[in-house]
């Protein structure tokens, strides 16, 4: 967030006829449009953006084209560069007990994505409909909650097999989803949520996994 404040900022102080390098512009437009949709919303139009970043809506379709094709950069910075390949590859290292690998995963996974920016453009192109979030959901969280079920099963072993695919798929959702209501706590509400991360992850995914036992 602050470093697309920063970018606004910059882009509001700099004078147009100062020659910037065509990337260094780009960026300052990207972040600054990152910020402008979090705090508009995406049904923000283009000149709106133009007049918060004071620039002309031309300047912006020069470097990006078209609004769809700004929202693809902006998918790029707040979704795609954020993921990390090598936390699906932890979590099938079953060298660690399971609790550890989830543990583990969701510490870094919170330390990439916690962000009013990540959370609010979360929400806000939940809300729009503009398939960002659902592309997000469909293609990196879902693969999150596949290798999550795989290692569940693997780990309870035929001790689970009474419990179908559905039903382990929507407790492993729910322990998604409450890291990302804390997120919207702390971020959207302005509500206290704990600090202590390790904690708050360990006794997630403890009561998670008891939770599962349980039904074994």
């Amino acid at each position: 967030m602050e470093a697309a404040v920063k970018a606004v900022a910059e882009i509001r102080e700099q004078p147009l006829r100062r020659r910037l390098a065509p990337a260094a512009r780009a960026r300052m437009i990207l972040e600054g449009a990152i910020t402008f949709f979090a705090e508009r919303g995406f049904d923000g139009q283009i000149r709106d953006l133009a007049e918060t970043l004071g620039v002309s809506q031309a300047l912006i379709f020069t470097y990006f084209g078209s609004k769809g094709t700004l929202l693809e950069r902006v998918y790029d910075e707040v979704f795609l560069s954020r993921w990390r390949d090598g936390w699906l590859d932890d979590l099938r290292d079953r060298a660690q007990p399971l609790s550890e690998r989830m543990e583990a995963f969701y510490i870094s996974y919170l330390d990439a994505i916690d962000e009013p920016i990540w959370i609010r453009i979360v929400l806000h192109s939940g809300l729009a409909s503009n398939e960002l979030t659902s592309r997000y959901v469909s293609l990196r969280v879902e693969q999150i909650l596949q290798v999550l079920m795989a290692e569940v099963r693997y780990h309870f072993g035929s001790a689970l097999s009474a419990m179908d695919d559905a039903d382990l798929y929507e407790r492993i959702w729910d322990l998604q989803a409450s890291f990302i209501y804390g997120l919207i706590r702390k971020h959207v509400w302005q509500l206290p949520v704990m600090e202590d991360r390790p904690r708050l992850v360990a006794g997630r995914v403890s009561q998670f996994l008891r939770g599962l036992a349980a039904q074994v």
